[in-house]
């Protein structure tokens, strides 16, 4: 029940989504909700809850905390109803952490999720390319029935905007990457470097800067930490290779507009970060109004959700009407304070330091290519998460993080296991 709703969250409304009152039921919460009502029926019946979750349980105790945190911050938030909004999506994150690491704790739970991971994945690419090609999208997308040539044919997949659709694909290509490095059948090889061209073209499609930032890293960290000279060598020939087919399957022309738009589109971060102006003066003057607000609330922040209450009715710095903070770290910040905020940061280093440890450590095959894919993708998480307006409701990010301690909790049971 519960890889149904690992599964289905990839998807979230865009999947049969039912409007019931002010509640948008779809797939992955119906399953999410019966395998809570499942767990509490049969705890209930044992009268014990058998917890295997000591490697992690630090990780664990956080989320909880942070979710009573939330909680409380309800006494002092103004919009009540964003704030409750919030610990619901808060809620339902957690929830699929604490499952998944409570049931998947084998070798072939992991392998499953992997393969779900770049099921879904390929599935996603293909109806990127559909929406870029024909201009029609799904009705869950913000672009549904938009006839603007320069906006119809950007993807936007089964999210509701462009750069929900880029943070998927970015956190997506490191099993691309992962399944070129250890598959020896030559269909995989294929798959994988066609798969990663493809994303990282519809990545670009989407404009989103923050994400093409987050691919080159996870290859330059690849390049400089994960391989030796010889694999540095191969690597560069698949390069080459990867540029041959490129250039193969796109005109010419088309390849130098690819490279033309990456390029303008890092120029054009570059300029606006050295002028604070565009976007990115924008997201500066986010910044300064939310920093404003931690101030104003001693450092204990905002309250849940309430960011977007504030930004549109308190902001001392022009925004031009965008009243998100676009930038995932200082929505923690500025919503939950600097309790939460500080936590968070060891939480999320404290996995790639546990994560990066274990690859050293590494013998297996399998488990190595599970560790490197989710090194990777936890490491470009940290671009990737300022690019969208909000990803507390993102599901990818808890799949990530869920998938990511599952595979901590599943290494150390192990480990205990062959010293006994």
């Amino acid at each position: 029940m519960f890889f149904l709703a690992m599964l289905t969250g990839f998807f979230g409304a865009a999947l049969f989504p039912m409007q019931i009152g002010f509640f948008t039921l779809f797939p992955y919460r119906f399953f999410l909700l019966l395998v809570l009502l499942l767990f509490c029926f049969k705890s209930m019946f044992k009268g014990t809850i058998a917890l295997h979750q000591n490697s992690i349980k630090n990780y664990i105790y956080f989320l909880f905390f942070w979710l009573g945190y939330s909680t409380i911050s309800l006494a002092w938030a103004i919009s009540k109803g964003d704030a409750i909004r919030d610990i619901i999506f808060l809620l339902m994150g957690i929830l699929v952490i604490f499952f998944a690491t409570y049931y998947f704790f084998t070798e072939k739970d992991l392998i499953n999720l992997y393969h779900i991971w770049l099921f879904v994945f390929c599935l996603l690419i293909v109806i990127g390319f559909w929406e870029h090609l024909t201009g029609i999208h799904l009705p869950v997308s913000s672009l549904y029935s938009e006839v603007r040539p320069y906006l119809m044919h950007i993807p936007t997949g089964v999210f509701f905007n462009p750069n929900d659709y880029a943070i998927f694909l970015a956190l997506g290509i490191p099993f691309s990457l992962t399944l070129f490095r250890y598959s020896k059948k030559k269909y995989l090889y294929f798959l994988s470097i066609c798969c990663f061209i493809s994303a990282f073209y519809l990545i670009i499609s989407t404009g989103s800067r923050a994400n093409i930032v987050a691919v080159l890293f996870e290859i330059l960290f690849i390049f400089i930490f994960l391989m030796n000279i010889n694999k540095k060598a191969k690597f560069l020939i698949g390069l080459t290779t990867i540029i041959i087919i490129f250039s193969v399957i796109f005109p010419l022309e088309s390849a130098y507009q690819v490279y033309n738009k990456i390029m303008a589109e890092l120029n054009s971060l570059m300029i606006q970060l050295r002028l604070r102006e565009g976007s990115i003066g924008i997201r500066v003057n986010l910044l300064k109004n939310c920093l404003y607000f931690l101030y104003s609330s001693a450092g204990f922040g905002i309250g849940a959700g309430n960011a977007e209450y504030y930004i549109a009715n308190y902001s001392k710095y022009y925004t031009s009407g965008i009243i998100n903070p676009h930038n995932w770290w200082l929505e923690i910040l500025v919503n939950y304070g600097l309790i939460i905020f500080l936590g968070y940061i060891f939480f999320y280093i404290g996995i790639i330091k546990r994560l990066w440890k274990i690859y050293r450590s590494i013998h297996s095959k399998v488990d190595k290519k599970i560790c490197e894919t989710l090194l990777i993708s936890m490491l470009g998480f940290f671009f990737a998460s300022v690019s969208s307006s909000s990803i507390m409701a993102f599901n990818p990010q808890w799949l990530l993080f869920a998938f990511t301690l599952s595979f901590i909790n599943y290494f150390h049971r192990k480990e205990k296991v062959e010293l006994l």
